[in-house]
């Protein structure tokens, strides 16, 4: 025991060494890039014109994040219920980030200690050149016949912060998947609400096309009687027959679009086109758009750029390219690790005897300090790649920035657009009604009274085209403005 005590006094004293250098050195060096935000908000104005004078909101103080409930309509609320739940490109993002978050936890692992056990039963006889290379009449020792049992232990210290750099790195990675769900999540419930207003303008407009079909024909009926009697000229008979041949084209088309619009919206809900699900089969009766929401509940997020996902996710993957260049940079930089290793070695007889175990523990130091370029050329690869993240960062937030501008600038043209369609139906609607009386009277032809009424369901026709376009614009408007942002627990969570 007494003859062990200094070379054990010797090894527990070049581990506390390595462990005191490597807690001065390491544990503060990580490289951890924080936001690049502000920096870029500070070279650029941020502000969206189109947004001066709103009402503004944040994270802390906002109202319902499910902005298509503004629309009041039940079987819509159903349907984006069952396509966040079912739609398997949403579930691939998901998924995407379960991925990201369990490479980050692979990263975070590699800090930690790592162990290993091995076995192993060999027979083992040199041969007589590497017993007598020099042939001095040297015996052929026999075959051996060994064992070896160890467990191994190994801890590299972060001397110069790559291990947490890399950690960083990995978190940027799972931030950028976040985001990617996000985005999908976001694009899934627009493009539900467009798919579903389609479907209704179709069924609703195809209704009036086939009103508008009954109407001309009947006035076509009229006209022909009356050129017949010499009171009417020929050519308002073949305006007649060219409007009805258009009002039957028109309702051909409404009625091929609704199994279009009926397939887009069972794929978004997960389900299969040829055969759709309750949700789907419950649309079929014909019903009226959703309400347009007034354009006071439009408010725009104080932190509109960090609400966006493309944002987000150019902003994570520019701080996880910083990152790549920080641990490019210090790739030539020596490693440090603690190596310890217990074991048995003897022949299979004698593996329990005390002279069969066998250890080693101490710093293990490696420096490849010569590389040939290798290092300095992923070095500025590292940096280009940085470079072109950072610009691809700044070109995603002017993006951004246009692409509020002009969705607001859209829900504004479409919201005084819909105005003026309601002011068209009320007016054609009383000259129509106007019209109805004098015909009754005997003082107007009744083909002028169908002339009125037909122009009244022309401008019906545009109010619920410009009903279709007016919800569109509040649903690209919100994707816009990132108003969708979902709550952490839900959707972004495996």
């Amino acid at each position: 025991m007494t003859a062990h005590h200094p070379r054990h006094c010797f090894t527990l004293a070049v581990l506390t060494l390595a462990l005191a250098l490597s807690l001065a050195l390491g544990g503060c060096t990580a490289v951890r890039p924080g936001s690049q935000l502000p920096a870029l908000q500070a070279r650029h104005d941020t502000s969206v014109p189109a947004a001066a004078g709103r009402p503004t909101t944040t994270a802390a103080n906002a109202a319902s994040r499910a902005w298509w409930q503004d629309l009041r309509d039940p079987a819509l609320d159903a349907l984006v219920i069952q396509a966040q739940s079912r739609n398997l490109e949403l579930m691939a993002a998901l998924a995407t980030v379960r991925e990201a978050r369990a490479r980050a936890g692979a990263v975070a692992a590699d800090a930690r200690p790592q162990g290993g056990f091995g076995a192993q039963a060999q027979a083992t006889r040199p041969a007589l050149t590497e017993v007598d290379p020099y042939r001095q009449g040297l015996p052929r020792p026999p075959e051996q016949r060994l064992v070896t049992v160890a467990q191994a232990l190994s801890w590299e210290i972060d001397l110069f912060g790559r291990v947490g750099t890399a950690q960083a790195v990995a978190e940027r990675n799972v931030d950028a998947a976040q985001a990617d769900a996000h985005a999908a999540q976001a694009l899934l419930q627009a493009e539900v609400v467009r798919r579903y207003v389609a479907l209704r303008q179709a069924q609703q407009a195809g209704l009036l096309a086939d009103e508008q079909t009954r109407l001309a024909a009947q006035r076509l009926t009229l006209l022909k009687a009356r050129v017949d009697a010499g009171i009417a000229d020929p050519r308002e008979a073949d305006g007649a027959v060219a409007e009805l041949a258009q009002q039957r084209a028109t309702a051909a088309g409404w009625a091929a679009r609704l199994p279009v619009e009926q397939a887009a919206l069972a794929v978004l809900l997960g389900e299969s086109p040829a055969r759709p699900g309750q949700a789907l089969a419950a649309l079929q009766a014909s019903s009226a758009l959703p309400a347009v929401p007034e354009d006071a509940v439009l408010t725009v997020p104080a932190d509109l750029l960090s609400r966006r996902p493309d944002v987000a996710r150019a902003h994570a993957l520019l701080r996880a390219s910083i990152g790549q260049t920080v641990l490019a940079e210090r790739a030539h930089l020596p490693r440090l690790s603690l190596a310890a290793t217990l074991g048995l070695q003897q022949a299979t007889s004698r593996l329990g005897q005390a002279n069969a175990v066998r250890y080693a523990a101490g710093p293990q130091l490696q420096w490849d300090w010569l590389d040939s370029g290798r290092r300095s050329a992923q070095t500025m690869a590292a940096r280009a790649g940085e470079d072109r993240s950072r610009a691809q960062f700044e070109q995603t937030v002017l993006n951004a920035l246009a692409d509020s501008e002009s969705a607001l600038r859209g829900w504004q043209a479409s919201w005084q657009g819909w105005l003026q369609a309601q002011a068209s139906v009320q007016a054609t609607a009383q000259a129509a009604q106007y019209s109805r009386r004098r015909a009754a009277l005997g003082l107007e032809p009744s083909v002028q009274a169908l002339g009125a009424r037909l122009q009244a369901l022309d401008a019906r026709q545009q109010q619920i085209a410009q009903q279709a376009q007016v919800l569109g614009a509040y649903a690209q408007v919100q994707l816009a403005l990132g108003a969708w942002q979902p709550e952490v627990t839900t959707a972004v969570q495996p």
